[in-house]
């Protein structure tokens, strides 16, 4: 019993330390970046996100803010946001503090709606212009998977001079979210850094 006990424990040890050591960011680009995002859910998952993003790579954040937020419970922001994305509404969103002409490298992340991004992104997406500037896109979703993220992405950044590869955070669903449980419970910042390890390889030219 003791032996059993004891490999648990080393077990349990290892896997502490593995979780400890930092992965570290060795491949930053040059450029000034910018990490844009919409968070809806009371747990933050996409906002989570995007700080994992700039604490490893550095830059600015702006969050996109609608003028009139959905509210209510989750079924009534569901009902109000999908008659927006079925209409085709772009709501209005605030003013950024940023202006996205300065930047050479812009991430954009949201969570995934009706298998794609939420409709305040369209309107920041509709509202700037993207020629000559590198995308990088990033999401979370609730088990979904990115659904035509990545391809409305690239179709509605017309102009840039590249779209490259995203990354996809299983963050949680409505039973979870009530709980509290948020993209933290499944992922780390080291799972951030090592996807801008292989996006900003070594081997690319910026």
């Amino acid at each position: 019993m003791k032996k059993v006990i004891y490999a648990a424990l080393a077990l349990l040890v290892g896997a502490c330390a593995s979780n400890a050591k930092a992965t570290e960011l060795v491949n930053r680009p040059k450029g000034r970046l910018l990490v844009v995002y919409y968070s809806q859910s009371s747990v933050q998952n996409t906002r989570t996100v995007a700080g994992w993003i700039r604490e490893a790579i550095g830059g600015d954040i702006q969050t996109i803010e609608m003028v009139e937020p959905y509210t209510g419970s989750y079924r009534e922001v569901v009902r109000t946001s999908r008659k927006d994305f079925e209409n085709n509404v772009h709501p209005e969103i605030k003013p950024f503090i940023h202006n996205i002409t300065d930047y050479d490298i812009i991430f954009i992340g949201s969570p995934i709606w009706f298998h794609t991004y939420a409709p305040p992104v369209a309107t920041f997406l509709a509202s700037n212009d993207f020629t000559g500037k590198i995308i990088v896109p990033f999401n979370t979703h609730g088990g979904g998977g990115a659904g035509n993220f990545y391809d409305d992405i690239k179709k509605n950044t017309k102009g840039a001079s590249r779209v490259l590869p995203g990354f996809a955070a299983r963050g949680s669903n409505q039973v979870e979210r009530f709980f509290g449980r948020g993209v933290e419970n499944r992922i780390s910042k080291n799972d951030v850094v090592v996807w801008l390890n292989e996006v900003f390889g070594a081997d690319t030219e910026w």
